[in-house]
């Protein structure tokens, strides 16, 4: 007759390295947080390595100018980056200005343009109508319109974001457009025969589906639009903000970098922002598959 091998339960020991698992309670939990601590550490080793390649690149680059010219015509990064600690008070209330004026123009921009887009981009007869006045409007440069939107805005604040809101509003809404459209039918065809009303459809479908796409746009549309505020910021009067200062500062190379610097600085910040918020936002995108 045979006996059944008696199953000996685990020591204190044993059980403590089973649990120690990645998803065993608290140890999984704080195995997550490790991961994600060294994430942010790797993600900011990334950004710090970056900025040392580009300050060593931008050094060469003056040296080799000044010896070409035989005069320092781009002034260096520890020339830019001690103006910028010189006129810290003054700089930073030119930064803030320019970063209100941009990041209103956005959250106008992509507030008009991302429900827009995805209205057309979803509703077939609304396309129909609507896209051929995008083909139309689209191409023309947005700067076109400045001498027009100084006439309807003045030449106040409200002009210079309207100049940078319009610039970005056509790209957002193109952007929002064309993800709509590439939504899989099936997606769609599953929520339907689960009886998902038309809100439901754009809040459980066609809003997370187009998200990253619109995301990615909307980085893009951060070059752009520090490109429009300047043009906005030196057109009108010389008003606070950034591009007023890099062009009062054109005779001086050194004052004019540590603005450009700060425009850079702006993005970076602008960047880092749009980042954060796809991981909040877009979190399926980040999930660690366990197992094999």
């Amino acid at each position: 007759m045979r006996t059944r091998p008696r199953l000996e339960k685990p020591d204190a020991g044993s059980r403590s390295e089973l649990e120690s698992g990645p998803g065993s309670g608290s140890h999984g939990a704080g195995w997550l947080d490790r991961l994600r601590h060294q994430g942010a550490v790797h993600q900011i080793a990334r950004y710090v390595a970056s900025i040392v390649l580009l300050l060593a690149c931008w050094e060469i680059a003056s040296l080799i100018i000044t010896a070409v010219k035989g005069r320092a015509l781009l002034p260096g990064p520890y020339n830019a980056i001690s103006e910028v600690i010189r006129l810290a008070p003054i700089l930073f209330r030119h930064f803030w200005v320019s970063a209100w004026r941009l990041v209103l123009a956005m959250l106008l921009a992509f507030s008009a343009g991302y429900p827009l887009g995805l209205l057309i981009g979803h509703e077939r007869k609304l396309d129909e109508i609507i896209s051929p006045i995008i083909y139309i409007v689209y191409p023309i440069p947005q700067v076109a319109f400045i001498l027009l939107l100084f006439l309807v805005f003045g030449i106040g604040n409200p002009v210079k974001v309207a100049i940078v809101a319009v610039a970005l509003f056509f790209q957002i809404l193109v952007s929002a457009r064309g993800a709509a459209k590439l939504i899989d039918q099936e997606h769609l065809t599953s929520v339907l025969s689960a009886g998902a009303s038309r809100w439901q459809i754009y809040r459980h479908v066609v809003v997370p589906a187009t998200l990253p796409s619109i995301l990615t746009s909307l980085r893009v549309s951060v070059g752009l639009g520090m490109a429009f505020l300047y043009i906005a910021e030196t057109t009108a009067t010389m008003a606070p903000g950034l591009g007023s200062f890099v062009k009062s500062s054109q005779f001086n190379q050194a004052q004019a970098f540590a603005g450009i610097l700060m425009m850079a600085v702006l993005g970076l910040i602008l960047y880092i922002a749009i980042d954060i918020l796809e991981r909040v936002l877009c979190r399926w995108k980040y999930v660690r598959h366990r197992g094999g």
